[in-house]
């Protein structure tokens, strides 16, 4: 891999298709390949160290390359595993193209003593948003409240990781990134809008915190991109559209055609708040502007302790109390009632007591690439 080069000095990156329509692809992802071959169960330690190992070849230091690939492997082990190792072949295409700076780290730029806002310079997301809650968190424990946050960000992986870390220092957390225009307004066919996730997470006295992470579209496009790479169909009930507006399950024509928003208005609505907390607020590109390496993200650090107003032991009494409605409602014939972000949880804990994840065969060709461009051996599968 040569060395990374141009436009991040904070100049626009170069366009991905036409701003003012629907793009022929989506921007900022790399073309999709048919691939072969088969899925296979790889061994989760040795993933996470040649994902680490393939970043630090590609210019990161070990410490961040090590952050990043941490955040793939908890977003593989709960299942949300779009958002895993199946995109490390997009950073490397980023740093490739000098639209991601891998050697990035992020820059304080304002400091109060609830707020804390920041640049990125182009880097990873992972780094960018994970060091910067390193900085939220104390502050917010000193304060008891935090507001953060970042322009000239990246895409940050699994949006849940950035809320689990405040959960984990006994804080509530709201979260929330622009990203790559997917989403048009209500009744229109020009993206302007990203697909923003946005992601809380709420900390109990035992047990996994209430971890909430959700897109704004009834699945991950990432699941669409994957479709697309093993030659299968999407279900019908996805919603995806063509570029005149009729159904599709053909994933190549639903990445160029209208995506759909949960909830119709509802979730370009969502779309348009978040992109005004993330972007706007942030000083980072926004809307029809944001493009790879011009991500802002926003961060909302609460202490139950200092908010609740009769403290943390009453905040925590409630959270239990509440945990015990869900469970003890009458549930439908053949259905299950889960806390937010608890079968994520328990996918978690098979598959780190497994010491395996089942990768499909794109994802394997992909990570079996990006060996082969990096002069790395693959021994994985």
């Amino acid at each position: 891999m040569g060395p990374v080069r141009g436009r991040l000095d904070g100049a626009a990156p170069r366009r991905c298709g036409r701003l003012h329509g629907v793009t022929d692809r989506a921007r900022g992802i790399p073309d999709i390949e048919r691939t072969a071959g088969q899925a296979a169960e790889l061994p989760i330690e040795p993933v996470k160290a040649f994902t680490a190992q393939a970043l630090t070849a590609a210019g990161k230091l070990p410490e961040d390359a090590a952050t990043v690939a941490g955040n793939f492997l908890w977003a593989d082990l709960r299942g949300v595993d779009t958002h895993g190792v199946q995109r490390l072949p997009w950073y490397l295409k980023w740093f490739e193209d000098g639209i991601c700076n891998p050697a990035a780290q992020v820059e304080v730029l304002r400091e109060r003593p609830t707020r804390l806002s920041a640049d990125g310079h182009h880097g990873l997301g992972q780094n960018v948003a994970t060091r910067f809650m390193q900085k939220l968190i104390p502050k917010a424990q000193d304060a008891g409240m935090c507001v953060g946050v970042i322009r000239n960000s990246n895409d940050w992986g699994c949006g849940g990781w950035y809320p689990h870390l405040a959960a984990q220092a006994g804080l509530a957390c709201v979260a929330t990134t622009t990203s790559i225009p997917n989403l048009a307004p209500f009744g229109a066919r020009t993206r302007l809008y990203g697909n923003n996730p946005i992601a809380f997470a709420f900390p109990r006295r035992e047990g996994s915190p209430i971890l909430l992470d959700m897109a704004l579209t009834p699945v991950a496009l990432g699941k669409v991109l994957r479709a697309q790479a093993e030659g299968t169909e999407l279900p019908a009930e996805w919603g995806f559209r063509d570029r005149d507006g009729n159904l599709t399950t053909d994933p190549s024509v639903a990445m160029k055609g209208i995506i759909p928003a949960i909830g119709g208005y509802k979730g370009t609505g969502l779309a348009m708040i978040t992109n005004i907390l993330a972007g706007v607020l942030s000083g980072s590109a926004h809307s029809a502007q944001v493009e790879v390496g011009r991500r802002g993200q926003f961060f909302l650090l609460l202490d139950p302790d200092v908010i609740h107003p009769d403290g943390a032991e009453a905040y925590y009494d409630a959270m239990e109390d509440l945990v015990s409605q869900v469970r003890n409602v009458d549930v439908l014939p053949g259905q299950q009632v889960y806390l937010p972000g608890e079968p994520e949880q328990l996918r978690l804990e098979e598959r780190t007591k497994a010491g395996v994840i089942r990768y499909p065969a794109s994802v394997i060709d992909g990570l079996r690439k990006v060996a082969s461009r990096l002069g790395l051996p693959f021994e994985l599968a």
